[in-house]
């Protein structure tokens, strides 16, 4: 690392004074080149010997040389982090993208120091859930950073369409927009998608496709291609005599209506309400009795955030962390509806109506809205999957033969997995439970354990933390007995290890 920056620093053209700067600019008056006797500079030597070593390209020997730069000077905590095997590379570089607009050394060094923090005090996590993480911090401690970031994003929006180099026909669409922009988006596509009868044969991927078209040409919906739709669209056809450009202008006026979001908020102290959401059509819904299908995508925000009160920043379901402003647009425009779950007795019972509630499989719109804000992901360990489009599951077995039984249809007994983990989970011989905290553990089958949220929405909203319950008279007398066993087996497992030394 020395040695290349020691390269780096060589022929950099680098000026050391004002007399410098001033014969440098009379050469270049002159028509000269000043840098042509430099050639390459050190960094891009550099560049040439890393990847010459490593066998990677030149964009990848960049990454390994910034990274390796940050890892020493920029994030010297988080790459001890690194270094002892806590986290491994590709969280690095998460860390290290997430944090290359902070300006400020004392700001930096304060990130660097409560991310490592929080690394340490915290189980492995998916990506996702790391993402959160080091943009939560960043934006406590480094608030100018998330401006610079919104600014930059919104000069690197582009959009691109090149011709596929591997398969003849086929072309590709990439762009860059910001957050907000790419949710609406998206959500725009997959409600234009799942308009149609649950009929058409079309793969879902395919009708998106078709929507993204259908916006191309000014249009709010694509047509139905199931059985019962085709004969009518194609009589429609044959029947048509007025003109493209009519047809697109009396569809045109459907797309102005604005978008509905759908988006939740934990509670606050301020009204009696911790979430806001918004329902989309139902399934049945006919796609022609709705030319423009309804967006639909989910932020979670505090409601003090909303009010104005604070700056903390929202969650934007699939797309990560993203600041308070950005999120006010958003709610401005939204659909909502306001849900407040009963708090638990301060004994830690559930209120005495929530009995019929708990007795249902199927949970409520409501408490569907309070476990999803609580999760960022699927609550598998390493699962990136969206929290919104997934399902919920009963940690303890919801009991149909007799549901007073057992595994009650509340927050506390409900978490968040994808179809493949929740299959997994329920036909394999994997174990799972929740504390009282409400962390998801998982068991596999030869015995590990892993633990599967040890980041969450709860950490970004801490008021959707569930309460406490009171100690009880015996728990301290148990604690110690506990931490008493404890003790007699570790200094038991100690005798019986210095009397049988390996090997054994």
């Amino acid at each position: 690392m020395d040695y290349a920056q020691r390269r780096a620093e060589t022929h950099s053209g680098e000026l050391d004074s004002i007399e410098a700067f001033e014969h440098l600019s009379a050469r270049v008056a002159a028509g000269e080149n000043p840098y042509e006797q430099f050639g390459p500079n050190g960094l891009e030597q550099a560049i040439a010997e890393v990847g010459a070593t490593l066998t990677v390209t030149p964009a990848e020997a960049k990454d390994l040389i910034e990274a390796g730069d940050a890892l020493r000077y920029r994030l010297s905590f988080t790459g001890h982090a690194l270094a002892c095997g806590r986290i491994d590379k590709r969280r690095f570089l998460i860390a290290l993208k997430r944090t290359d607009l902070i300006t400020d050394d004392e700001e930096m060094q304060t990130v660097d120091a409560h991310l490592a923090e929080a690394i340490f005090a915290r189980a492995p996590m998916s990506t996702a859930r790391f993402t959160a993480m080091v943009d939560s911090i960043v934006a406590k401690w480094a608030p100018d950073a998330i401006r610079r970031r919104k600014e930059r994003v919104k000069g690197d929006r582009k959009v691109t369409i090149t011709p596929d180099r591997f398969t003849p026909g086929q072309s590709r669409i990439s762009g860059t927009l910001p957050h907000a922009d790419a949710a609406e988006f998206d959500a725009r596509l997959t409600a234009m998608a799942t308009a149609v009868h649950a009929g058409d044969p079309r793969k879902l991927a395919n009708r998106r496709v078709d929507a993204m078209k259908a916006l191309a040409r000014g249009e709010a919906s694509i047509a139905c291609e199931c059985d019962d739709c085709r004969p009518a669209a194609m009589d429609s056809e044959a029947d048509t005599t007025g003109d493209v450009d009519a047809a697109t202008v009396d569809t045109a006026d459907h797309t102005t209506e604005a978008p509905a979001r759908h988006f939740g908020s934990d509670d606050t102290d301020t009204p009696d309400c911790d979430t806001v959401v918004a329902d989309p059509p139902g399934p049945d819904a006919s796609p022609s009795s709705s030319p423009a299908p309804r967006a639909t995508f989910h932020i979670v925000v505090n409601l003090s955030t909303l009010f104005g009160l604070d700056d903390d920043p929202a969650f934007l379901d699939r797309h990560g962390i993203i600041d308070a402003d950005t999120a006010r647009t958003l709610l401005a425009e939204a659909r909502r509806t306001y849900i407040h779950p009963a708090p638990d007795a301060p004994d830690g019972s559930p209120p005495p109506d929530a009995d019929s509630s708990t007795t249902r499989y199927t949970p409520s719109k409501k408490l569907q809205a309070l476990v999803r804000a609580g999760e960022l992901c699927c609550t598998f360990p390493g699962c990136n999957a969206p929290v919104w489009q997934i399902d919920l599951d009963h940690t303890e077995p919801f009991d149909h033969a007799d549901p007073r039984r057992g595994g009650p249809t509340d927050a506390r007994n409900l978490k968040p997995l994808c179809r493949f983990h929740h299959r997994i989970k329920t036909f394999t011989s994997w174990q799972d439970h929740q504390d009282e905290l409400q962390t998801a553990w998982f068991t596999t089958p030869t015995g590990h354990m892993f633990v599967g949220n040890a980041f969450s929405g709860r950490d970004l909203f801490n008021k959707l933390f569930p309460r406490r319950s009171p100690d009880h008279p015996a728990r301290d007398r148990l604690n110690t007995q506990r931490d008493n066993d404890f003790r007699r087996h570790q200094r038991a497992e100690k005798r019986w290890n210095d009397a049988n030394p390996p090997p054994f």
